[in-house]
């Protein structure tokens, strides 16, 4: 009798115990602790179509604004781009691939005798670190008359730069490139890369692929095809956090597809072909509100914590979180050029219920520069090419321009900014 008294007393006190834990924290495990509502709000005010929360594999939350629903197959621009690390996992386990530090130039052969070409990886591609010129001009987007008739193939013609594995640089090119090695290696198979995407994960999961966009010679677009509605985006959100298994079959070997969420060297805040919320990470461009110190706990994602939260992200704020230790995934549907939304104060929303203060931005010209970028990046990729430049920028355009990439980043933009404004 003792014995059950005191065991009952002792359960009583761990579940008060960690009750006090989860509200220190301001977050737990069940679905009832989620501001999802708030966050949905805060979305749709900022041009969003959709939010939706599965918490252990099952949809707690869902909503649609601002004259979209549940069939609406979404552009997700760069978020694209997070399938094909599995993608990559898949051949290696297919045996079509060695392993993420395969050489590229072992399938590219006309790039086995180029001083740097010759050294890239699989994993110098994936993580945007191969030190290719970002060839926006040519490669970006899917409406641009200046686009490559052939993307792949111009893509693997484009300069190497920098040192490959030295420097990250967000852009289209490596995934072009990668599109043309996928489309040799699958061709005796007689499948694109679309194909063996759907093949491989997508059809045995049960996601379905509203539109994907092609180029003028018929190859898949890599980095922003894909078009999905808010549940079949769900799905493959909960299939990469549970570690590539569905239905109880494993469909890419748990072991390959952690490899996706290891920080970079180049980049602690992206992986391969997908984002961390890593302390020391940046996004897209180096501006302050994507940044994060090495001392954080967390990264510019969101600074609250949860540093295992990996994502997607797409122009028009696009995105799909995930977050292993809440067993979570959440997504954010979008289309339209606003670009107010922050994924920090989404997330804060999310998981606190409370806005975050905001970020703070740097002084002078990083300010403007960004603001520049802002306003003037008409393609959503954090650089001005130099069709997007007004006159005067146009004149300074190839002095500005010091890395030669044909692209002007803030920190670029910042330095005749500060000039201007007599900073030192």
């Amino acid at each position: 009798m003792l014995n059950r008294l005191f065991a009952t007393i002792l359960i009583a006190s761990v579940a008060w115990l960690g009750s006090i834990v989860d509200a220190q924290e301001g977050i737990r495990s069940g679905s009832d602790s989620l501001h999802a509502t708030e966050a949905a709000d805060y979305s749709a005010e900022n041009g969003g179509r959709a939010v939706l929360v599965t918490v252990d594999g099952k949809v707690t939350f869902e909503r649609y604004d601002n004259g979209f629903g549940p069939d609406t197959a979404t552009h997700l621009h760069s978020a694209t781009k997070a399938f094909w690390g599995p993608v990559i996992a898949a051949m290696i386990e297919d045996g079509l691939i060695s392993s993420y530090d395969e050489l590229a130039s072992r399938t590219l052969l006309e790039w086995k005798d180029h001083p740097r070409k010759s050294r890239i990886t699989l994993r110098h591609l994936l993580t945007l670190s191969a030190g290719l010129v970002q060839d926006v001009v040519n490669l970006q987007g899917h409406d641009r008359p200046t686009l490559a008739p052939d993307l792949y193939k111009h893509a693997i013609g484009v300069s190497a730069v920098r040192e490959p594995g030295a420097t990250f640089q967000y852009g289209p090119s490596c995934y072009y490139v990668l599109g043309e090695i996928m489309k040799r290696k699958l061709a005796l198979q007689n499948q694109t890369p679309l194909d063996y995407l759907k093949q491989r994960i997508l059809d045995p999961i049960g996601v379905k692929v509203g539109n994907w966009i092609h180029d003028a010679s018929g190859n898949p677009h890599i980095p922003n095809g894909a078009h999905l509605t808010a549940r079949n985006w769900a799905k493959y959100g909960q299939w990469l956090l549970q570690g590539g298994e569905w239905d109880g079959k494993q469909i890419v070997r748990k072991e390959l597809l952690d490899e996706l969420i290891k920080p970079s060297k180049a980049n602690p805040g992206h992986g391969l072909t997908l984002w961390l919320n890593q302390p020391g990470g940046q996004g897209s461009i180096g501006v302050a509100a994507l940044k994060s110190d090495a001392t954080d706990k967390a990264g510019w994602i969101y600074r609250g914590g949860h540093n295992d939260l990996f994502a997607a992200l797409g122009a028009g704020k696009c995105r799909m979180y995930v977050i292993p230790s809440l067993n979570i995934v959440v997504l954010r549907q979008c289309d339209s050029r606003m670009d107010r939304f922050d994924d920090n104060t989404f997330l804060s929303l999310l998981l606190t219920g409370q806005s975050p203060d905001s970020v703070a931005r740097p002084p002078n010209g990083g300010r403007s520069g960004d603001l520049i970028l802002r306003r003037m990046d008409k393609d959503g990729n954090g650089k001005l090419g130099r069709d997007e430049a007004g006159p005067q920028l146009k004149r300074w355009f190839d002095r500005l321009d010091r890395d030669g990439d044909g692209l002007l980043d803030e920190s670029e933009l910042r330095a005749i900014l500060e000039r201007r404004k007599g900073t030192p």
